[in-house]
């Protein structure tokens, strides 16, 4: 009996796609692990304002800071590095200069910590009115940007400052 040719490529393929099946992990989860994702604190640029209001910018980024990093926990992607074994060099450096444009010492801490990558994030304030969050991801130990965008918000305030934050982690899911 003469098989059609037909037949013939379709038992093929079909042989050739169980081969392929047993080459695939039977889950995503089983290849796919979180990414070791150190996060620093929030900074402030631009306009700070008012010099009395520096307590409670120092008190909303730091308070900001923790709700991203609860939010990014929640995220299966990431798997967050405690930073308070590097705390006091995070802080000697913050008391210097901005530690999103540190020419790599935030490469050097996540290092430090282990992590794979590093999420530098900072508002810009143009006004009372008028802020952005913007954020960087940047691979460890390269420094190479894997993800950056910002947001624009509205009012310097700790709900609009806790939407902005909200809606970059959701962006980041």
């Amino acid at each position: 009996m003469k098989s059609h040719p037909l037949t013939v490529r379709r038992c093929a393929l079909f042989s050739l796609l169980v081969a392929l099946c047993a080459l695939v992990p039977a889950s995503a989860a089983e290849t796919h692990r979180p990414v070791k994702l150190l996060v620093l604190d929030l900074e402030l640029v631009g306009d700070v304002g008012d010099p009395a209001l520096e307590q409670v910018h120092e008190r909303r980024t730091r308070e900001m800071s923790e709700l991203l990093r609860r939010e990014l926990a929640r995220v299966p992607r990431y798997e967050i590095v405690d930073s308070t074994p590097a705390q006091e060099r995070i802080e000697t450096l913050r008391a210097v200069q901005y530690l999103h444009k540190c020419n790599g010492c935030e490469l050097d801490i996540a290092l430090e910590l282990e992590a794979e990558q590093v999420l530098v994030a900072w508002v810009y304030r143009v006004s009372q009115l008028i802020l952005s969050l913007t954020y960087e991801i940047r691979e460890v130990p390269s420094g190479q940007p894997l993800r950056r965008r910002s947001f624009d918000f509205r009012g310097d305030n700790d709900e609009a400052w806790a939407r902005a934050v909200k809606r970059m982690v959701k962006e980041l899911e």
